[in-house]
């Protein structure tokens, strides 16, 4: 019983998170819109609305950022907020790539796409390999090899997750 209660615990706790990344991508998109809002008349051909989708997935590409940062710095706090935060700075990257291939200008949306890649890498390798140094190999080899302190641990801890899933769907 156990085993069920943590497991829909882990799976509220990733809809929780999702769902703050939803969240927070709809309030940055919402204020930027606010502060910077749609052009209602064109003057010019298309120009002026090309030039706000490429200054608005800009400003996204920069909330976005912030967030993924926040997220990083309130890590140790507790991971499912840190992971709506990043989910929310994902999104919204996903926004302001939108926004800026949408736009007319070829080299100013590249560098938008080209810094939203950047970004993510840089985030993606600080969150998932930060502190996490190469995996020390056994001096026993062979079937009675035994894994260091921290990866036993890790592993104890997946199998315990699968064992209580696959009991999970058998019932």
């Amino acid at each position: 019983m156990s085993a069920q209660r943590d497991l829909s615990q882990s799976v509220l706790q990733v809809i929780f998170s999702v769902f703050l990344g939803l969240v927070v991508t709809a309030f940055v998109g919402i204020g930027v819109n606010t502060f910077y809002p749609e052009p209602r008349y064109v003057t010019g051909p298309t120009s002026d609305y090309a030039q706000w989708r490429l200054i608005t997935s800009i400003v996204l590409l920069v909330c976005a950022t912030l967030v993924m940062l926040l997220s990083l710095a309130i890590a140790e706090t507790g991971p499912v907020l840190a992971n709506g935060a990043l989910l929310g700075g994902l999104f919204t990257m996903i926004y302001a790539v939108g926004m800026g291939i949408s736009a007319d200008n070829q080299w100013p949306r590249l560098l938008v796409v080209a810094a939203a890649l950047a970004i993510t890498v840089a985030v993606g390798w600080w969150k998932f390999t930060r502190g996490r140094g190469p995996v020390a190999t056994s001096a026993v080899s062979g079937a009675g090899a035994v894994l260091p302190g921290e990866a036993e641990a890790r592993l104890g801890a997946i199998e315990a997750k699968l064992d209580a899933l696959g009991r999970a769907l058998r019932d």
